[in-house]
């Protein structure tokens, strides 16, 4: 490694309160793509630097990878406990793996491809480490091409399932399906309650994990990893054009050739009424809900208050570039009653979890 590497700090550090290494640099900085950045490090010859980058970029795509794996078992799950016979579900499931097939026919494997991802970024790492930088970039783009693949065939998979819910038992049981897949996130939220800890401490870590989980979906037209972050008076906020994860779905996906996951040969839904669990929208992506659930309706039932606001896409509308905005606010106590309103609730007279019970 040359002296130069380290002349200025690594590009990582140590987040006390999270526990591990994030990305230096305030929230602005974090907007930037890891994979941009580690790109650069390679054309400055920062090749330890470019090496962290990418090992970083593991880091933020396992929340992803975690979730649809479990998802994908707990939702076939949800639709047995709820009478839809296993030949239903293993033919609406066939019927969805059948649209992840790979071009040539193969079968997809997610765990194969995450494997492959994983692997490719040690080769990368070997190739800094080795100063070879032509390899470290291809190396570097395989990666996150071979992740962006693997991602988006597994949120399919996800939201496919989901579709086929809303097909078997009805539009209605969508709120309470993500109710039940994030039963286990909405356990440890309890970290956000302002009963709990300082706001604050909680608004870094809303702000952090947002952050660095959206660039882990490959947020961004270009699928880089890229987040539009911005300040306003009393919240920050960050902005998906589009979403890797849901909003990526409404729109047209010239990477893999398809169309929006809500047309031929895909067909899913969206809500085709009012809920108070979709923002009482027509259009939302059945996978979208989650936002709702997990950002709103839970934390205001458990601690009085959003701790994210989602402006969300909406279909056929998003086709052409809807964005999705999350708003997080500096003071939890300002934020408007129309919020609340919004997703069928009212906006307690104290917050925190002790004054909801």
């Amino acid at each position: 490694m040359s002296a130069r590497e380290r002349e200025a700090p690594s590009p990582l550090v140590m987040h006390e309160t999270i526990g591990y290494e994030i990305r230096r640099g305030n929230y602005l900085e974090h907007a930037a793509s890891t994979y941009t950045l580690a790109a650069a490090a390679i054309v400055e010859g920062r090749f330890q630097d470019a090496m962290e980058l990418g090992r970083y970029t593991v880091r933020e795509a396992v929340e992803a990878h975690e979730l649809y794996r479990d998802w994908i078992v707990e939702i076939k799950g949800y639709l047995r406990e709820r009478g839809v016979s296993e030949d239903v579900i293993a033919t609406e499931e066939r019927r969805i793996r059948n649209l992840l097939k790979f071009d040539d026919g193969g079968e997809f494997d997610a765990e194969a491809g995450w494997a492959s991802y994983n692997a490719t970024i040690e080769a990368f790492a070997a190739a800094c480490t080795a100063g070879r930088a032509k390899d470290a970039t291809s190396l570097l783009d395989i990666a996150r091409e071979t992740w962006r693949d693997t991602h988006d065939r597994k949120c399919d998979w996800v939201y496919g399932l989901i579709d086929v819910a809303a097909r078997q038992l009805g539009e209605n049981c969508i709120g309470e399906l993500w109710d039940v897949l994030m039963a286990p996130m909405y356990a440890y939220y309890v970290r956000y309650d302002v009963d709990t800890n300082p706001w604050p401490r909680s608004f870094d870590l809303l702000m952090h994990y947002a952050l660095e989980g959206l660039r882990g979906h490959l947020s961004g037209p270009a699928r880089l990893g890229e987040i539009e972050v911005f300040e306003e008076e009393d919240r920050w906020g960050m902005r998906f054009d589009p979403c890797g994860s849901g909003g990526r779905t409404y729109r047209d996906d010239p990477k893999a050739g398809l169309t929006p996951r809500m047309e031929a040969p895909f067909n899913f839904g969206v809500t085709t009424k009012e809920h108070d669990w979709a923002w009482n929208k027509k259009g939302i992506c059945h996978y979208c809900v989650h936002c709702c659930a997990l950002n709103e309706r839970m934390p205001m039932r458990k601690f009085g208050y959003p701790t994210r606001v989602v402006d969300p896409p909406t279909w056929p509308d998003a086709q052409s570039g809807g964005k999705c905005t999350w708003y997080v606010y500096k003071d939890p106590t300002r934020i408007p009653a129309a919020i609340y309103e919004r997703v069928g609730m009212k906006k307690p007279a104290a917050i925190g979890g002790s004054a909801q019970k």
